[in-house]
């Protein structure tokens, strides 16, 4: 069912982002007068469909769900001395660009209204996200404690990037896995400077430095007849304290293990009042650590934020801004091999990443759709032949040199970058199993 419940999420979240693309052709078409021989979603084999009057298109859906196409008339194979009014070459460059872009702006449209609505809607937001990235704790052994970073120091820039809040931080050490960073931060007063050794954590290659904001830690649950139940500490407790010292969630697990069998004084937040709690840990057998019986989170207090028509206008039109930097600083470090491919998602990631947002809810739903359509339609205009930034190229070539390519060129360039395309999606796919192994790649190539 798990399987069937991801099948569904991405079949709607991809038929949603991939409908949008090639309505924007089809729409820029009939503008432009084109008659659209087939309007189809997904490749390969004609499953079903139905032709909307005589000689219309033909809309179809198709064998293979990953993705889908508008064919218009005369636009793989025409003669260009008997073209008909109708058809895609017919129309002058100006005409012909306009029906391209009109699917990757669809994308970025629908990425726009999507966000428009969630922020007048309302946006679960985490205040420590737009707190100053003041450290509240840094694990031992870790590229921060390497580094000298200590409690209490605040960061100022990173690579010579200004970081205003910790979202921008994480950001920064997020996407340099396996890089190093110069770090300029303020301690009592003082500009100094440092070499943060980013390390690379997880399958998606992420960078990891141990340096944590002001988390304390909420219990999820409490071990029938452990140390902490008989205790009295109860689900929803907020531990603030370790024997009179603030202790970061972090923290918390290597206070238990330092404290042995000795008693713990632990102070906890329930509602609005605070309770001083006297626990034991106790060794437990099969791991070899010593445990009090409870599973915690981190205290990660949000706060939900509404906007006005014209506040959520302008707050999607920077998220995109923000969405399209970072999607380009991306693929720009990938190039340079500053970020492994690993980070790519493909099919079967985006299906178990659109099945949990689905789970979550209809917002978290359609912000992954907002965030995959623009990510469509940037990919889309790429200078790659076969995909639509491919056609632009040839037709801005063309325009340079003053001469339409012969078709057996055009076709010739398109089949080649469809072949690219179809290398890539089997890297991507394969990506993703990899990460669902246990040595990831070397589990396919142990060479």
């Amino acid at each position: 069912m798990n399987v069937l419940y991801q099948i569904f999420s991405f079949l709607l979240m991809f038929g949603i982002i991939v409908l949008v693309h090639e309505f924007g052709h089809f729409l820029a078409a009939r503008l432009m007068g084109v008659r659209v021989e087939t309007f189809s979603f997904g490749f390969g084999k004609r499953l079903l469909g139905r032709r909307m009057g005589k000689g219309g298109t033909e809309f179809r859906l198709s064998a293979i769900p990953l993705g889908g196409y508008v064919k218009m008339a005369g636009e793989e194979s025409y003669d260009p001395a008997d073209l008909k009014p109708d058809d895609f070459y017919a129309k002058n460059r100006g005409q012909r660009i306009f029906i391209l872009i009109m699917g990757p702006a669809m994308n970025i449209i629908l990425s726009f209204l999507i966000l428009v609505v969630i922020f007048m809607n309302g946006v679960n937001v985490e205040r420590y996200h737009q707190d100053p990235p003041v450290i509240d704790y840094v694990q031992q052994g870790s590229p921060a404690a390497e580094a000298g970073l200590e409690s209490g120091d605040l960061i100022r820039e990173v690579d010579d990037r200004a970081i205003e809040n910790w979202k921008e931080l994480e950001y920064a050490i997020g996407a340099n896995p396996d890089q190093t960073l110069t770090v300029k931060y303020e301690r009592h007063g003082r500009l100094m400077t440092t070499e943060l050794h980013v390390k690379s954590i997880t399958e998606y290659a992420l960078g990891y430095a141990g340096l944590h904001p002001e988390f304390r830690t909420m219990i999820d649950s409490v071990t029938q007849s452990g140390p902490a139940e008989r205790s009295g500490i109860q689900p929803g407790d907020r531990v603030i304290e370790v024997d009179g010292e603030p202790v970061n969630y972090y923290e918390l697990p290597q206070r238990i293990q330092a404290a042995g069998t000795n008693p713990m004084r632990l102070t906890v937040l329930r509602g609005e009042e605070k309770i001083a709690i006297e626990v034991t840990p106790e060794l437990d057998e099969k791991s070899g650590n010593y445990i009090i019986g409870i599973a915690m989170m981190a205290d990660t207090p949000s706060i939900r934020r509404r906007f006005g028509p014209g506040a959520a206008i302008s707050r999607s039109a920077g998220e995109l801004v923000r969405l399209t930097t970072l999607t380009f600083d991306a693929f720009r470090k990938m190039v340079v091999g500053r970020l492994s491919p690993r980070n790519l998602s493909g099919p079967l990631e985006i299906a178990r990443f659109s099945s949990r947002a689905l789970s979550t809810g209809l917002s978290s739903f359609f912000m992954l759709v907002a965030f995959i359509s623009l990510q469509l339609g940037i990919v889309n205009l790429f200078p790659i032949p076969a995909l639509d930034g491919g056609h632009l190229l040839i037709f801005s070539l063309e325009a340079l040199m003053r001469r339409d390519f012969s078709p057996r060129l055009k076709n010739g360039l398109i089949t080649g970058g469809f072949f690219l395309l179809i290398a890539l999606m089997v890297f991507v796919i394969l990506n993703d199993v990899a990460k669902t192994l246990p040595r990831g790649w070397n589990s396919l190539l142990p060479f």
